[in-house]
């Protein structure tokens, strides 16, 4: 009885996910299948899975085979039946007089079977028994079978349900360890940690090893620990479902951060509650920038509400979403009533005679929905009460994402004395640049007539000039002389435009510090001209910009990695190029990307990125020539040295680091598998700050470095595979044609002709998947040359094998199958196998040598054609050559006399009776 593939690939998908099939035999169903047997009072009891083309037996008792075809299953037919199948005499049954289990060997007569069908009703197979004489079953015995089937198939779901959770352990495992910028921390009840992923290992830097069993409340500050925070975070958990804070932690080096933490209940598969999980997130910068923010809102707070010009924050649509007390005093409004009105139907919907007009003829809207800049325009308001007053507004849009979202406007009234507009102006100026400005901000009164610069205290320490001095007035060159001689010439053209009647003055340059670095500013400023045009002062302010463009350099840095590493095919100059760019970027005087030797004691650098003039490190280093740090290393942790004369960890080798001129170093580990294989080295003549934002950059240099070198590897495997695959078709398909041939030669008619090619070419198949599976255990030589030469034995004399019995392991044994295949096939297409009367002598034998002993095996060719050696070695001659060799050592001697080819192997027995 055949099935169709309609109905076989349902069972097909369901046997996959049970992953039975082909697996070692378990007590579970052994006892199943003998209590089935004793019970019955059969011969013969079987656990069947029925396959697409055969039936394999999970358990057996009475029967030899481990598996039969599909055409000699009678438990094909069973499987298609709901209940108890069961044919009384084979002989008797048109299903199966005609099975060679009914007509040979075993000579089967009754059949008994119960279907093992899944929760979803999908067959798999069956419990049967079998006897050789006709017969029935009581129905007690009939109720026994069912029974024990429903056994087989609670045990096959139980693994089924064992083997999914397994993988989704593994998957959720895999998810957690990939977090690596979220700390994942699981608890007990006692608020002890059981569980710790490597995104908090990076987040805390204490390891899992160092961790488990210890309090969670470890890493937090003392403070919170006296208070007992962590207790009422885990109660706060217990009874609302879950626990959300920000606050301060500590890591296992003392530094503080802070995060952004949340707790849930870790219940078990019934619900219950059996601990905690809780997960932390770095947000220090954010959280240093909120503050400034807060900060800086606060100071701009309190500048509007004590100037005396009034100031209004506006949408694109006139609506005033922020009035300063002068704004509501000068228009007559109470506290807080502005807030939501349109300003030109409160302050300015009158001509300055007092008729009406349209807001559409106002200047102060036509340039919010502009958004050009509106500059110290004269124009009228009008209080509450109606009484006019003369202002002058300034007008800086608000925008956001490229879209003019509204503005702030700044209004003076000038009423009562236009002649203080000067000083009025001035006034808005410097209010106008502390609202449109960010970061921190330093600002300046330059003095044309007496050429002194009146500054404050962060102006001062921008341009490292003394607070003090800077108060009282200081020469302009107490501030140029720090300036980046790159931009002297750019800043001098600036104020030589201003001076010749530009209306703003606007430069981006950098001023350098005592330490030799430099900070960027961006400085912007007005002239304040006297009536007649004469210049008299130059008031102004300059913004450190220093961080946002180090930030951009470091990002044009990734950018410009990724796009060499994308052009790079070679590992050496892959690390060059991450060591020139994070080197280049960051001012260093030195940066290397080295690998670490087998013993991990040694690091090698192929090629280092240097400074003009700084000392080369290329070559191989001893870490223990360079301080204790490489412990950190291997645990995958940053190394820091600020000062290598002052720290514990280099002091000892300080005099090495002078000779390299060296007194800064960082280390990045680049980590493989949990172990350390590379390291990127950072050097200064000079001590750094290493601040986070560095390291974060560092560390994308190390992941993406380590990334392309993965992809590279990958493609030179995927290149290697593919050539050993085409290698190997082509090998099979002269094979087919050889069998053919030497059956067609040999056979005596068609027919069988037929049935000895079919079964060559099973065999065929059989060789391959020994080939291409490599699932060889520990066994006997002669079975594994027996084994690897069936294929090729088409008559009795071909191979003459001598040797003794002895053991080897695993991989020797596969090399040696593979070694011989690739011998039989060249045999096969041009050597002694070729011929009718051709043959191999293969013999081994033990050699005792003076240290230890050697086993030396043979192959020698008969009776073939003449031998000519090839010219140039393929493949396959390389493959024997170093195949075996590189698995146990030894020399293999590859000849081809005229009369034919010989292979000899010697090499260690230890090592070939090893399964390492």
């Amino acid at each position: 009885m055949s099935t169709t593939g309609d109905e076989i690939d349902p069972r097909r998908a369901v046997l996959a996910r049970y992953d039975i099939l082909d697996t070692a035999p378990e007590a579970a169903f052994e006892d199943v299948v003998r209590l089935a047997a004793m019970l019955l009072e059969m011969p013969v009891s079987l656990v069947s899975l029925v396959d697409v083309d055969r039936q394999w037996f999970k358990a057996r008792i009475g029967f030899a085979r481990s598996e039969t075809t599909l055409s000699e299953s009678i438990c094909a037919h069973a499987i298609q039946e709901d209940d108890l199948f069961v044919i009384r005499d084979t002989t008797k049954d048109a299903r199966t007089a005609d099975n060679p289990l009914v007509t040979g060997e075993p000579h089967v007569r009754f059949y008994a079977g119960m279907p093992l069908r899944t929760p979803e009703g999908e067959a798999l197979g069956t419990l049967c028994v079998l006897d050789t004489r006709p017969r029935d079953l009581t129905p007690m015995q009939a109720f026994t079978l069912r029974t024990l089937a429903r056994q087989v198939m609670t045990e096959l779901d139980l693994r089924r349900t064992l083997k999914e959770r397994q993988e989704s352990d593994r998957r959720n495992a895999a998810i957690i360890e990939s977090a690596i910028d979220y700390g994942i921390i699981a608890m007990d009840l006692a608020g002890l940690i059981t569980s710790w992923n490597v995104g908090a290992e990076r987040v805390l830097g204490w390891t899992e090893a160092e961790i488990l069993g210890r309090s969670a409340d470890l890493f937090f500050i003392e403070a919170d620990r006296e208070s007992d925070t962590f207790e009422r975070e885990m109660s706060t958990t217990r009874a609302m479902g879950r626990a959300n804070d920000e606050r301060w932690h500590q890591r296992k080096d003392g530094t503080l951060f802070w995060a952004q933490g949340e707790m849930m209940p870790l219940r078990d598969g019934s619900e219950v509650h059996i601990g905690y999980l809780k997960i932390l997130r770095d947000r220090t910068v954010q959280h240093r920038a909120e503050e400034a923010l807060e900060k800086q809102t606060a100071l701009l707070q309190t500048v509007t509400d004590h100037l005396s010009e009034s100031v209004f924050r506006l949408t694109r649509d006139d609506i005033i979403t922020f009035a300063n007390p002068a704004a509501e005093a000068m228009l007559g409004w109470g506290e807080g009533e502005l807030i939501g009105q349109n300003l030109h139907d409160v302050a300015h919907h009158h001509h300055a005679d007092g008729r009406p007009f349209p807001s559409s003829d106002c200047e102060v809207v036509r340039s919010l929905r502009t958004g050009e800049p509106l500059r110290e325009r004269a124009t009228t308001f009008f209080r509450r009460d109606g009484t006019p007053i003369d202002v002058i507004t300034t007008n800086a849009p608000i925008i956001e994402g490229g879209i003019v979202e509204g503005a702030v406007l700044t209004v003076t009234d000038v009423t009562e004395s236009k002649a203080a507009s000067a000083r009025l102006r001035r006034s808005e100026e410097r209010l106008g640049l502390a609202l449109g400005a960010s970061g921190m901000i330093g600002t300046w009164d330059w003095d044309l007539r007496e050429n002194v610069v009146y500054a404050d205290a962060n102006f001062a320490r921008i341009y490292t000039v003394d607070p003090e001095r800077a108060a009282l007035g200081a020469p302009l060159a107490d501030y140029t002389r720090n300036f980046h001689p790159d931009d002297v010439a750019m800043f001098q053209a600036e104020l030589d435009r201003l001076f010749a009647g530009a209306e703003e003055f606007a430069c981006e340059y950098r001023i350098v510090q005592p330490d030799g670095s430099h900070r960027w500013v961006i400085a912007r400023g007005r002239l304040v001209r006297a009536p007649d045009g004469t210049p008299l002062r130059f008031p102004g302010a300059s913004v450190d910009i220093t961080e946002r463009k180090r930030s951009e350099e470091r990002q044009a840095a990734l950018v410009e990695l990724g796009e060499r590493l994308g052009e790079l095919h070679d590992p050496a100059e892959m690390a060059y190029a991450a060591a020139e760019i994070a080197g280049r970027t960051l001012g260093l005087t030195r940066a290397a990307y080295g690998t670490l030797d087998k013993t991990g004691r040694y690091l090698d650098i192929a090629r280092d990125w240097t400074l003009p003039g700084v000392t080369s490190i290329a070559g191989r280093h001893r870490y223990a020539d360079y301080g204790s740090y490489l412990p950190e290393l291997r645990q995958g942790r940053v190394v820091i040295v600020d000062d290598v004369e002052a720290d514990p960890r280099t002091a000892p080798q300080a005099r090495g680091f002078r000779a390299l001129d060296v007194r800064t170093v960082i280390n990045l580990p680049l980590m493989e598998r949990g172990h350390l294989v590379a390291v990127l080295c950072l050097h200064d003549a000079k001590r750094r700050n290493w601040t986070p934002d560095i390291l974060d950059f560092l560390r994308n240099v190390v992941d993406r470095t380590r990334a392309a070198v993965a992809r590279l590897r990958a493609e030179e495997q995927q290149e290697l595979l593919n050539r050993e695959l085409s290698h190997r078709m082509k090998n099979l398909l002269a094979m087919v044609q050889s069998i053919a041939t030497q059956t067609m030669r040999s056979a005596v008619d068609v027919d069988t002709a037929k049935e000895v090619l079919a079964g060559r070419l099973i065999a065929l198949g059989q060789a391959h998947d020994l080939l291409m599976g490599g699932a060889l255990g520990s066994t006997l030589i002669g079975p594994v040359v027996r084994g690897a030469l069936k294929l090729h034995e088409d008559r009795s004399g071909r191979f003459h094998l001598d040797g003794p019995d002895l053991e080897i392991g695993a991989k020797p044994a596969l090399s040696l199958a593979l070694m011989l295949h690739e011998l039989a096939t060249n045999a096969a297409k041009y050597g002694s196998l070729s011929r009718e009367d051709g043959h191999v002598a293969i013999r081994w034998s033990i050699r005792p040598d003076a240290d230890e002993a050697h086993l030396v095996f043979s192959w020698a060719e008969v009776g073939g054609p003449p031998v000519t050696k090839p010219a140039r070695k393929g493949f396959g001659s390389r493959f024997i050559e170093r195949g075996l060799a590189g698995q146990v050592g030894g020399t293999i001697a590859l000849a081809f006399p005229p009369d034919g080819v010989t292979c000899t192997i010697a090499a260690p027995l230890a090592a070939f009776q090893s399964d390492a």
